[in-house]
């Protein structure tokens, strides 16, 4: 399996806001995975909490600790922007996904959602003190 196709309209997105950054993971030209990250788009979301935006690793890198340094390295930018905890969405039913975030110290904070652009499928926020 291989990346998802590359949508360029999400990173212009994402690189024409002044408050949210984007890393990439990479291993000598060979992208492993990325995250894009900052300012929290939630309606409800409190004064202090950044948000991680977008976050995905190539199934090829799975379990070799891509996926743990690109959050690590995240989140400690996200404390240097000097928010003070994070969010994320998840896909509920994405165990492997959700066991990730638990293990990386996030945990459900009760709100649920579901978009269009996912087919509605039911989203989790998850939440961590940075």
């Amino acid at each position: 399996m291989g990346l998802p196709a590359f949508n360029a309209d999400v990173f212009r997105e994402i690189l024409a806001s002044d408050d949210v950054r984007i890393l990439l993971a990479d291993d000598g030209g060979e992208l492993l995975g990325y995250s894009g990250f900052g300012a929290n788009r939630d309606p409800d979301a409190e004064p202090g909490v950044g948000e991680v935006r977008t976050f995905f690793v190539s199934p090829a890198s799975w379990r070799r600790g891509v996926g743990r340094e690109l959050l690590t390295a995240a989140l400690d930018q996200l404390a240097e922007m000097g928010y003070e905890s994070a969010s994320l969405w998840s896909f509920a039913a994405n165990e492997r996904a959700n066991a990730f975030y638990e293990a990386a110290g996030f945990a459900r904070d009760g709100s649920e959602r579901t978009e269009e652009v996912w087919g509605h499928i039911p989203e989790v926020r998850y939440r961590r003190s940075l």
